[in-house]
């Protein structure tokens, strides 16, 4: 529990925060936060302003919070750690079979993205700025539709999207989403939106069919030779249509894109199972003629800075 109390005497007439854990124990007093302008560390109770360099401040305030259950310890790695990885991955599984992730929306469309993976999204757009994204997995179109104003907001106007899926956005209006009364949108009013109409391009068929595979290689001809694209598999995730979505696919990522398989974490959620994880691995671990012919891939665990990703983001490296 967070309390928010009147400004301390401080030049700068600050809130003290003051931590409250339940029932937890703490001997010494608790840290608050203290803006990085400021040239103090405040300290609860007696709301004390110390000097930075005192050894009562820290990062996240007093050293005794440090030294609690709620802080993680320090030898945890982040993204990688199997700790991470569980607890992050019993809450969604709990939101997926519970449908409450179908309350999660961006701009009133269904995402059922962690939020984030989607942060991850957005920081590979604008380092990338890719003029192409390619998607396999419509759903509801809230993937695409959150790649749209994206470029919108990047002030990409020449920028596509291709979201390909065996069944048009439409059909989903009847999935299990709708059932619950969560699903705060219409699929049908997605189409008439202008960021869709004007960025997103809709394939209905297999993500790997001869149909599907024109749309993208017309989108690609369009393009400057060597322009980043950024590819994101999320349609079906049986290992054996995965690998076949990555021989189709990873060709078409330039060197320094990505190719993103979403949902690896499933190889874990259903183990023993194979999926989206084993194919990853088979592409990182292709010999040397496999590797001419559909690139060299490296998994970029850099842009996992959020604790805890679903996915992997590949980085064509040759």
């Amino acid at each position: 529990m967070l309390l928010l109390l009147p400004g301390i005497s401080s030049p700068r007439g600050l809130w003290l925060g003051i931590l409250v854990f339940g029932n937890a124990a703490v001997d010494a007093q608790l840290g608050c936060y203290q803006p990085a302008f400021t040239a103090g560390c405040c300290v609860s109770e007696q709301a004390e302003v110390l000097p930075q360099k005192d050894p009562r401040c820290g990062a996240f305030g007093h050293k005794a919070i440090q030294s609690t259950e709620y802080l993680l310890p320090p030898n945890m790695s982040g993204a990688g750690d199997r700790s991470f990885q569980e607890a992050f991955l019993k809450q969604g599984i709990f939101n997926t079979v519970t449908y409450m992730d179908c309350s999660s929306t961006w701009l009133g469309v269904t995402n059922r993205q962690p939020p984030q993976d989607l942060m991850i999204f957005q920081q590979l757009l604008f380092s990338q700025r890719p003029r192409l994204f390619i998607e396999t997995g419509t759903y509801r179109g809230g993937m695409a539709y959150f790649v749209a104003s994206m470029f919108h907001l990047m002030e990409m106007p020449t920028a596509r999207v291709i979201t390909i899926d065996q069944r048009p956005k439409e059909y989903w209006e009847m999935s299990n989403c709708s059932a619950t009364g969560l699903s705060p949108s219409p699929v049908g009013e997605l189409g008439s939106k202008k960021l869709w109409r004007h960025y997103v391009r809709e394939v209905v068929a297999d993500s790997v069919s001869a149909t599907a595979l024109a749309v993208v290689k017309e989108e690609l001809r369009k393009l400057p030779v060597g322009s980043p694209v950024i590819v994101s598999l999320d349609s079906d995730h049986k290992f054996e249509y995965v690998w076949k979505e990555i021989l189709v696919y990873a060709p078409l990522v330039p060197l320094g894109s990505f190719l993103v398989v979403q949902d690896v974490i499933l190889s874990f959620a259903k183990h023993p199972w194979t999926g989206p994880w084993q194919a990853v691995q088979r592409l990182l671990n292709s010999p040397a003629p496999v590797r001419r012919r559909l690139g060299t891939f490296t998994w970029d665990r850099s842009v996992e800075i959020f604790g805890y990703t679903g996915h992997a983001y590949l980085r064509r490296v040759a």
